[in-house]
């Protein structure tokens, strides 16, 4: 493995009432990896980020970021999530300071923080408007600058893109490319897309279904900086493609008794 663990899941167990929804699931994330997590509906994936997150109880085993036990939300990770998640009475700027004003940031260092999170995510000149007047590409930009706009160390993303068309999340797929690169955030990002996973992915862990758990991961040899196009046509796509469906293919079949 290349560079130190950022993130560790050591032996998760999450049950829910007398159903499993994971079993003994690990995961060791790099500092600075772009990690991806695919695998059938309700294997866990949600539920392993929203535990990372501190939003949910761990049953069994342990989280730690910087070797240091996740117990609630750590103040240095940021969550993206699937349907945007956004305060429909406030605007655009108000919702990408909402975890400022949270720590009680000053006024200035908001300004200071959010004016540049809303343009690098594309939105200048969108401040003063409401979730209701924007597209569902543009709520997802909003939701990413409020992720980012207190530059965590360890970024979550649950299937942001799912919400949108094909068109917009192709398009969201290269800027994010475009600003992971610029930043470099240990990302963890969930989504059934094997090929969103390897457009965006260092790596792609793939989980197999309830009770969820690891059963394969893939490195994505392909050079960055990416676009989609230089991905598609890349040489080892197709080989990378066809090795993550015949794991999901594998873990489909093999669940555990």
């Amino acid at each position: 493995m290349i560079g130190k663990a950022k993130l560790t899941c050591s032996h998760l167990y999450k049950w829910y009432g007398t159903t499993s929804v994971l079993q003994d699931a690990d995961l060791a994330v790099r500092d600075h990896e772009f990690l991806c997590i695919v695998g059938p509906s309700g294997c866990g994936k949600t539920t392993l980020l929203r535990m990372i997150a501190g939003l949910i109880e761990v049953d069994h085993g342990e989280i730690a970021i910087d070797g240091v036990k996740v117990t609630g939300p750590p103040h240095n990770v940021a969550m993206v999530f699937q349907h945007f998640g956004l305060f429909p009475w406030k605007t655009v700027y108000q919702n990408v300071a909402f975890p400022l004003n949270i720590r009680k940031t000053n006024k200035q260092e908001i300004d200071k923080q959010v004016y540049p999170s809303i343009e690098l995510v594309g939105l200048k000149g969108s401040e003063s408007k409401y979730p209701w007047q924007l597209s569902g590409g543009m709520r997802q930009r909003v939701g990413l600058a409020r992720a980012l706009v207190c530059q965590p160390d360890v970024l979550l993303m649950d299937e942001p893109f799912a919400a949108v068309d094909a068109q917009v999340r192709e398009i969201l797929q290269d800027e994010l490319l475009n600003i992971w690169n610029k930043y470099r955030q240990t990302v963890v990002f969930i989504t059934h897309s094997i090929d969103e996973a390897i457009t965006l992915a260092d790596r792609v862990i793939v989980m197999g279904a309830k009770p969820g758990r690891v059963v394969g991961e893939v490195e994505i040899d392909i050079e960055r900086p990416r676009t989609i196009a230089t991905v598609r046509h890349h040489d080892s796509y197709l080989p990378l493609r066809d090795a993550i469906w015949s794991m999901l293919r594998t873990g489909l079949e093999e669940v555990p008794v």
